[in-house]
């Protein structure tokens, strides 16, 4: 027996998953950005925390085009998502 499954479903499937992944991201940036200081000030023998530093923004910086590539693609699924939706109602309504 085939399952009947309407373009819309599959629709906000698809947005939730990408919205899940988007809130996940987020966390995951939230954890990382916990360790990071707005301003260090460093002893000639503190330099460790300099290079740690610079590590936890190189791990932000690689985050971002994701995190915003993953926030793209929710808004415009939940748009496509609710436009299909209403001309679907809007069409069967008449």
């Amino acid at each position: 027996m085939l399952l009947s499954v309407s373009v819309v479903f599959v629709m906000l499937v698809a947005w939730l998953a990408v919205t899940a992944l988007l809130i996940v991201l987020a966390i995951v940036r939230a954890v990382i950005s916990l360790r990071e200081e707005d301003q260090l000030y460093i002893d000639p023998g503190e330099e460790k925390l300099l290079a740690e530093q610079r590590e936890i923004v190189a791990k932000l910086d690689r985050l971002r085009p994701y995190l915003i590539g993953s926030l793209v693609a929710s808004v415009v699924l939940g748009l496509a998502t609710f436009g299909l939706w209403v001309y679907r109602q809007l069409t069967t309504a008449g």
